[in-house]
């Protein structure tokens, strides 16, 4: 909860001034078309994690970390579906649930202040959790994954969309902290590919499909970037100073040059817990 309050609860203005109107703040997939408005992607990402998992309408679904509600709201209002969303984050808790009652999607939703360890009404029809994996933290992986396993129902589908890094320098960047994990996620832990799929063969669920799109990543982190320096004032207005403006703008270009190099990736992998 710690980490997570660093992090999130810095404040919903700040994040409004440079995410797109659907607030995710996770890579869009463009699906090779650059141009297209970044809404438009990120609203593309959200529903294959849905189609991946096979929602229908009045099928139970679990969100593990529910952000500011964008993949609560295309749940109920596209899917038909009931979503229960978790977070640790006050401030994403408030905006999200807030979100939903303006679209008149509360009744199709049960958003929590709530650790997905303690989560202990499933099974549910079908999970996503969208770049959540990477603040669990590496000693609680296996605790992640036997969660996403005894929520899930037999036969059912999770999505679980994760930032990779490089199977070749996963063994060297686990033996230190990076500029990330020192300065804006604390406590964070990218996975490898095979580490990835390792965790989840040990809690029993069967990966059944990887979908990679790191360069879409990229694309993402650049506009950010752009819409986060143009808003500078504004921020600084939030009570921000430069050196907090350097550190972020940092961030998103140590990030960007990350996919570009292939150094690291992010995967929608699709896991399925068998029958």
């Amino acid at each position: 909860a710690k980490n997570i309050h660093a992090h999130y609860d810095i404040g919903n203005p700040f994040y409004a001034l440079w995410l797109d109107e659907t607030m995710n703040y996770s890579s869009a997939w463009f699906s090779g078309h650059f141009d297209q408005p970044m809404a438009q992607a990120q609203d593309a990402k959200v529903r294959r994690a849905l189609q991946m998992t096979k929602v229908k309408a009045g099928d139970r679904v679990l969100e593990i970390g529910c952000g500011w509600g964008a993949l609560a709201e295309m749940a109920g209002r596209d899917f038909g579906a009931h979503l229960t969303g978790v977070t640790l984050s006050h401030e994403q808790l408030r905006f999200a649930q807030q979100r939903l009652q303006r679209y008149g999607l509360q009744h199709n939703s049960d958003l929590r202040l709530q650790d997905y360890r303690d989560i202990q009404d499933g099974p549910y029809d079908a999970i996503c959790s969208i770049e959540m994996i990477e603040a669990v933290g590496r000693e609680y992986w296996p605790t992640y994954f036997q969660s996403v396993s005894r929520l899930l129902k037999a036969g059912g589908q999770a999505c679980i969309q994760s930032i990779v890094i490089d199977d070749a320098l996963f063994e060297r960047y686990i033996k230190g902290t990076d500029f990330i994990q020192q300065y804006i996620f604390p406590g964070g832990c990218l996975p490898s590919p095979s580490e990835f799929r390792a965790q989840a063969r040990a809690a029993g669920l069967e990966v059944v499909d990887e979908f990679a799109f790191g360069l879409d990543y990229a694309e993402t982190l650049a506009r950010w970037r752009e819409r986060f320096l143009h808003e500078q004032d504004r921020v600084l207005a939030l009570g921000f100073d430069q050196r907090f403006m350097r550190i972020w703008e940092f961030y998103l270009a140590y990030c960007e040059a990350g996919f570009r190099g292939k150094n690291i990736d992010v995967v929608q992998y699709t896991l399925r817990k068998p029958a």
